[in-house]
């Protein structure tokens, strides 16, 4: 305990501490990583899509590159951010924040899910595989516009902030 001078009353020291929960809170609303994590993985995976066709050794190490950052970097940091931030969905008094939310988490779920799938299982071309790519597909395409709209106020993409002049 340490003596506060001012007001003579004893309080706690603060630790740093991995999973403090000043530490957690924070991390609900730093953003920003995993926002640039999800537009760099859209990205990447919409240019691997077959009406694009780009050359085969470009197209090898984009699913390369996709794959190995949605499995590590993209997982560990999306993971720590949804954790800390699903508390938040039961907490905000806002209810546009709260349902959008609630859908973009079980967009990120069907996402990451069918992306794991597709990481282990591929496509081989059976029924099983095409429906994890129509999946993963479609999904991100709802998923990325949804979370733009639903941290429209905290988006990185600074042209799509509404004023703040309102």
């Amino acid at each position: 305990m340490q003596k506060d001078a001012v007001i003579g009353q004893q309080r706690p020291v603060k630790t740093l501490s991995f999973r403090s929960e000043g530490w957690w809170d924070r991390l609900a609303f730093h953003h920003q990583t995993a926002e640039w994590l999800l537009y760099l993985m859209f990205v990447s995976g919409v240019v691997l899509w077959q009406p694009l066709s780009l050359p085969w050794q470009a197209q090898n190490l984009l699913l390369l590159l996709h794959m190995v950052l949605g499995a590590t970097v993209f997982t560990v940091v999306m993971g720590g951010f949804w954790l800390s931030h699903r508390r938040l969905l039961t907490q905000s008094d806002k209810p546009f924040l709260r349902h959008t939310g609630r859908i973009s988490e079980w967009l990120l779920l069907l996402c990451c899910g069918s992306g794991f799938v597709l990481f282990f299982y591929g496509v081989p071309g059976d029924a099983l595989g095409n429906l994890m790519q129509d999946i993963h597909f479609y999904s991100s395409w709802l998923l990325v516009p949804l979370v733009l709209r639903h941290a429209l106020r905290w988006t990185v993409l600074r042209l799509l902030r509404p004023s703040s002049t309102q």
